[in-house]
């Protein structure tokens, strides 16, 4: 008789990974989402007990959520923000951590300016992080969740998304091409799957808990692909073969 024993996934960090810090910085689809019009990934890689999202990275590993509702990159500075980015990410330094500052905008940008003035401030943001002593990781718009009416994605946000690949092809940073994982993703999954993702019924651009879990372990994928076997990150192999596979989860 042939016994059949069930393989089951076990999830684990990856080994003698250097100690290693994130910080988030970036608008509401960035943001931790437990305020109205809010709701990103971020507590989706960084979990959150306020939201009940499971982190993707691994126990201890700080990952600290700067984003801000509403925020552009001119705003954000404006406004105070980006010091208290600087001042995590110089804490983080100090600590001989590697820190990685992931930094996603355009959603509120284009809504106010060209994609070259976002690029400009991007640059800027980067030259900061980097004289810091910490490690820039560009980040492209989240896709909102509007579709046309063959089924693919109404983008507006592909201008902003460009900008972003093209500071990051001028500054050598590493890039997560969120913006084109999460059309395709959407497409694939349709636009019913694709709205139970949404914080609100109408709201196409938040992220309700669900598609925090979603969109943070597509981060978290995007991040152990750029920087493969480098950083501490828990693999979800269930989870990850949905997005790579276009399956919905929920």
């Amino acid at each position: 008789m042939v016994l059949f024993l069930p393989h089951f996934h076990v999830l684990s960090a990856p080994k003698r990974v250097p100690p290693t810090s994130f910080v988030l910085v970036g608008d509401s689809t960035t943001a931790n989402g437990t305020t109205p019009n809010s709701g990103g990934w971020g507590n989706g890689l960084c979990g959150s007990t306020l939201t009940d999202n499971i982190a993707s990275v691994a126990p201890g590993t700080p990952c600290i959520n700067t984003a801000h509702n509403g925020a552009t990159t001119g705003s954000f500075v404006a406004d105070g923000f980006w010091n208290i980015s600087i001042a995590t990410i110089k804490s983080e330094v100090a600590k001989g951590r590697r820190t990685l500052v992931t930094i996603q905008f355009g959603h509120n940008d284009m809504k106010i300016a060209p994609p070259e003035s976002m690029g400009a401030n991007l640059t800027v943001m980067v030259e900061q992080v980097r004289s810091l002593g910490a490690e820039p990781v560009l980040v492209t718009s989240l896709t909102r969740r509007s579709f046309n009416s063959d089924g693919t994605v109404a983008d507006a946000l592909g201008p902003w998304a460009n900008e972003t690949i093209l500071i990051s092809q001028q500054q050598k940073t590493h890039l997560l091409d969120l913006h084109a994982a999460s059309i395709k993703y959407v497409e694939a999954i349709g636009p019913d799957a694709a709205h139970r993702l949404n914080r609100l019924p109408d709201d196409n651009t938040h992220l309700n808990v669900n598609g925090t879990t979603v969109f943070g372990r597509m981060v978290a994928d995007l991040l152990t692909a750029s920087f493969p076997n480098e950083l501490p990150i828990i693999p979800n192999p269930p989870l990850s073969f949905n997005i790579s596979h276009g399956i919905a989860s929920f």
